[in-house]
């Protein structure tokens, strides 16, 4: 689980570290809007290292649902409604993570 909390860690700190960069450097703003993809990524892995390692966890399995809506949402419509998702997704991954005992 420390891997986990690590991991996400990583993962929230990448886009706040270059946002802050860009403060003395323009282009960094653009590579911390760039790294918010990856952060999605990084966080749909963690969402499924914590569901292999914890599979009968609602919790974890009400996260995942929101991601698969998520991009079935995206995939179907040209909606921009669905955009407030992945926010709200990785604030809930991170309070599931943080607050999980080990």
């Amino acid at each position: 689980m420390k891997y986990l909390k690590f991991l996400n860690t990583v993962a929230i700190g990448i886009p706040i570290v270059l946002a802050f960069m860009g403060i003395f450097d323009e282009e960094m703003l653009m590579f911390a809007l760039v790294s918010t993809m990856a952060t999605g990524f990084i966080q749909v892995i963690v969402g499924i290292l914590f569901w292999i390692k914890e599979w009968e966890n609602l919790f974890i399995i009400l996260y995942l649902v929101g991601v698969i809506l998520f991009f079935i949402g995206i995939s179907l419509t040209n909606s921009d409604s669905f955009w407030i998702m992945p926010p709200i997704l990785c604030i809930y991954l991170s309070l599931l993570v943080y607050t999980q005992k080990n």
